[in-house]
């Protein structure tokens, strides 16, 4: 398990969705913000659960471009679920038996949220959602109960000082 040094972070599966719904990669208005991430996935600072990698792929949103993102980044954003994360998510499962979506434990699907927390535990991460902070059993309450850090989208950009600037 590594230290929070302040620079990492893990990506819930509404962060992607916002963005690329509202704040499109092909829209010069947000190239910065994209020019962010991949400079932050090159440095392997900013990732993602493979769990959140098949709720996009099983996303039933209009939005292909966010499948296509994802397939393309699928080897350098998207993190393995190992035996330490496995274990992790286990645990605060078992301690927040409420985190889970009841739908998809029933049908034997994975729910990406306790795996979010626990390889941002496991990675010293900050974890980004846009998940509402005073909800008990979701992912900003467990992750602070399990002394993870959470930020939603704009607070992101406030922390990388992502601003926009009107041009000439």
């Amino acid at each position: 398990m590594k230290l929070t040094f302040g620079n990492n972070y893990a990506v819930d599966t509404d962060v992607l969705i916002t963005l690329m719904t509202y704040h499109p990669q092909d829209k010069p208005a947000y190239q910065a913000i994209w020019d962010e991430i991949e400079t932050l996935i090159k440095q392997k600072n900013i990732f993602s659960t493979m769990v959140v990698y098949d709720e996009i792929i099983k996303y039933m949103g209009k939005n292909d471009q966010l499948k296509k993102w994802a397939i393309s980044h699928k080897k350098r954003f998207f993190i393995p679920t190992n035996s330490e994360i496995f274990k992790l998510a286990q645990v605060i499962t078992k301690d927040f038996p409420d985190l889970p979506d009841k739908k998809k434990l029933q049908t034997g699907e994975p729910d990406a949220d306790p795996f979010l927390i626990a390889l941002a535990k496991s990675e010293g991460a900050t974890i980004i959602t846009q998940e509402k902070k005073n909800h008990a059993n979701k992912i900003p309450v467990v992750a602070l109960h399990c002394g993870v850090k959470s930020i939603d989208l704009y607070e992101f950009f406030d922390e990388r000082k992502l601003r926009f600037i009107k041009g000439q």
